[in-house]
């Protein structure tokens, strides 16, 4: 697991959770990294500590949910478009730090994207879940932001 250290995210917002993960509980932390331009340096540099190729697993929203976030089908478009652009210049960043990268999208009903950085022996959906119990526990009315969920299993970006 990947330790964060302060100097390399810059803390806006810090939120403490707790998620409950089959008979354990857990505290997870999120840590609002501002914008997404501001977000990908921050966030590369963390995934690419480990020196290992990565895999990111990203989440992305296909239907518009009944809640408040998407007022109509253009912000919807709106976060995906963010989103898709957002894991494109991640990508960019990690291999030009040296660090090989590839990404999973994944169609979801979620209001948000989740990007989650794991080793490719990792199970992509347990840190996916916990990081949107994590958000949806938090009940944030955030919108165009970039939060860092430092998880058990790896680092989760969720964008809203």
């Amino acid at each position: 697991m990947l330790s964060l250290q302060p100097q390399a995210i810059p803390q806006r917002t810090h939120i403490p959770l707790h998620v409950e993960d089959h008979d354990q509980a857990k505290d997870v932390q999120l840590n609002e990294l501002g914008d997404l331009q501001d977000a990908v340096e921050p966030f590369a540099k963390l995934i690419s500590r480990s020196g290992q190729s990565v895999r990111l697993h990203c989440t992305v929203p296909t239907t518009i949910p009944s809640c408040d976030t998407f007022v109509d089908a253009q912000d919807l478009h709106d976060l995906r478009t963010r989103s898709l652009v957002f894991i494109h210049n991640l990508v960019e960043a990690l291999r030009s730090q040296g660090t090989p990268a590839s990404y999973r999208l994944q169609p979801s009903s979620c209001p948000l994207c989740v990007v989650c950085a794991l080793p490719a022996d990792s199970d992509a959906n347990k840190v996916k879940t916990a990081a949107l119990a994590a958000v949806e526990n938090a009940h944030l009315q955030l919108s165009q932001k970039a939060l860092l969920a430092d998880l058990e299993d790896g680092l989760a970006l969720v964008i809203t």
